[in-house]
């Protein structure tokens, strides 16, 4: 079930996906869903399998603890980056290994 009440068919599920968050890691099944864009949507689930959160909507943060330590995660602030074409990016990728894709028009 989704947050209007409705429901989206799943074409498919991965076991043990790793999902980078600054140090913190989190492994987790994902769920094949058509999204319109975005990459990844993490559920309630998540959240609720942490206990207390603390977070701050102005500084962009949340901190939490597993297993004894605190984690905090923030989110990205500043100026928008500039635009680059499709080839820029996979040129990009290749050579940095990682990086952010961020698809929302602003």
């Amino acid at each position: 079930m989704i947050a209007n009440g409705g429901t989206i068919n799943c074409s498919g599920k991965c076991h043990n996906i790793k999902l980078l968050m600054g140090e913190y890691v989190l492994i987790s099944l994902m769920l094949s869903i058509p999204m319109g864009g975005d990459d990844v949507v993490l559920g309630v689930q998540w959240p609720q399998s942490l206990g207390t959160i603390a977070f701050n909507f102005q500084e962009l943060f949340m901190k939490f603890y597993v297993e004894g330590k605190e984690v905090e995660l923030r989110g990205i602030t500043g100026k928008p980056g500039k635009i680059i074409s499709s080839n820029s990016m996979t040129k990009l990728l290749r050579k940095e290994q990682r990086g952010v894709i961020d698809n929302h028009v602003r």
